[in-house]
């Protein structure tokens, strides 16, 4: 089961990619790492009007956020919602085919830079603090205080 979700505004979105409709192709083992989900027949923007957490999810694109994570196969990333639709490989794209031949929707999403891992966020954290980074150092400081 793949789950987005964004624990600040209560919002999850569960896809189940072992049906038919569905294909998923994760590729966090690139240099930028990135999923792909295609859904076959379905516009997922069109059912976001319907669907309050789909909704809040196609409305953070375009905005800095670092609460949106995806889960899947025991392993959880956080996602770059900052751009979407830029021109290049692997960037944030959301493209629905309205066709006759293969209709639906397909979802390229990328993982953000900073890590999910505790250990990992204190790490950076201390380098943030040694390179008088003291911005970045508070927005680490905030995610390591919501892990606990």
């Amino acid at each position: 089961m793949i789950r987005i979700f964004n624990k600040k505004l209560d919002a999850e979105i569960l896809i189940d990619e072992n049906v038919e409709w569905i294909q998923f192709n994760p590729r966090d083992y690139e240099d930028k790492p990135y999923v792909t989900i295609e859904m076959k027949g379905f516009n997922f923007p069109a059912h976001g009007n319907k669907c309050s957490d789909c909704k809040k999810f196609l409305d953070s694109f375009g905005k800095d956020s670092l609460h949106w994570y995806i889960s899947y196969s025991n392993k959880v990333y956080r996602l770059d919602t900052k751009h979407i639709g830029q021109k290049g490989y692997s960037e944030n794209e959301i493209k629905v085919t309205m066709s006759d031949y293969n209709p639906g929707t397909k979802l390229t999403l990328v993982f953000h830079k900073i890590p999910t891992d505790a250990t990992e966020l204190k790490s950076l954290l201390a380098n943030a603090v040694e390179n008088e980074n003291y911005e970045k150092a508070c927005v680490l400081r905030d995610l390591i205080d919501e892990k606990n």
